[in-house]
């Protein structure tokens, strides 16, 4: 969708896969290249992922990618903003020091730590630190089955990323954010039975009313976090508290779309273009 919007409203675009890259730096400059052919500087350069790979050749997507920023090319979101938001606990940060309430969330490498930071918890849930789409995450009302797992998670290198379940919840809401302003609102509604609220997990979205505060809040954490758009996961409490899940700096927007109506896409790109014009 991103990719037609593109070709609508600037007249060409590409589709590239950051590992297909490549540059090269002297005195006279950067070169870029896509594949074995010499890349143009790119006007602007929508950035979705960076692909799976080794912690070293992620690295070397994001320099190429930064010098593409630096060369001239307008990425969105750019590499800083978007590797702060990928990390769950650094966004989660920022959703808190923007004036989200958050829930109790612990971040450690020790299962026995993870075991003893969890005692007060009635139920917990466990998240991939760099996962998406409720891939991996895990609920557990037992403690004793979670240290389990997590001893497990361990012992393969996995950071222990937990989180309070938050119950009694009204209702769990997705805002896109677009620039400095919520242009959709949306409520997640789980498979009957189910508890995770992911459309990848066969969930649904119905257009909702964004709750009082809503807009300012989200505003103020994609200001923190150096974002021109994203998608907010937010609980709406029985009395109307707004408690943030996280944010996500390349939502997939489709069944935002078909809640909404909206043409996410053509409008992200209208966006951009107006930045372009400035």
């Amino acid at each position: 969708m991103l990719h037609r919007a593109c070709r609508r409203a600037l007249g060409g675009a590409r589709l590239v896969r950051a590992c297909d890259l490549s540059a090269s730096l002297d005195d006279g400059g950067v070169r870029f290249w896509h594949g074995g052919a010499e890349l143009g500087r790119p006007d602007v350069c929508f950035i979705r992922s960076l692909g799976p790979g080794t912690h070293e050749q992620l690295m070397a997507r994001m320099a190429i990618l930064r010098a593409m920023e630096i060369s001239g090319s307008l990425s969105i979101n750019s590499i800083s903003a978007l590797t702060s938001a990928k990390d769950k606990f650094s966004s989660l940060l920022a959703l808190r020091e923007a004036g989200f309430s958050i829930p109790r969330t612990y971040l450690t490498e020790a299962s026995s730590v993870a075991y003893h930071l969890c005692e007060h918890m009635e139920k917990l849930v466990y998240k991939p630190l760099l996962g998406s789409l409720g891939f991996g995450s895990m609920l557990f009302e037992d403690r004793d089955l979670a240290f389990n797992v997590f001893g497990l998670l361990e012992r393969y290198g996995c950071p222990l990323y937990v989180q309070a379940f938050v119950s009694d919840v009204e209702r769990e809401l997705r805002a896109l954010i677009i620039k400095d302003e919520l242009v959709a609102c949306v409520e997640k509604v789980a498979r009957p039975g189910a508890w995770k609220r992911n459309i990848a997990q066969g969930a649904r979205m119905v257009m909702a009313e964004a709750p009082p505060g809503l807009e300012e809040l989200c505003l103020k954490a994609l200001k923190k976090l150096g974002l021109f758009y994203a998608g907010i996961d937010v609980l709406e409490m029985g009395d109307g508290h707004l408690i943030a899940l996280e944010i996500n700096a390349s939502p997939n927007w489709r069944g935002l779309q078909e809640a909404t109506g909206i043409d996410i896409a053509g409008l992200l790109v209208e966006r951009v273009l107006e930045e372009l014009k400035k």
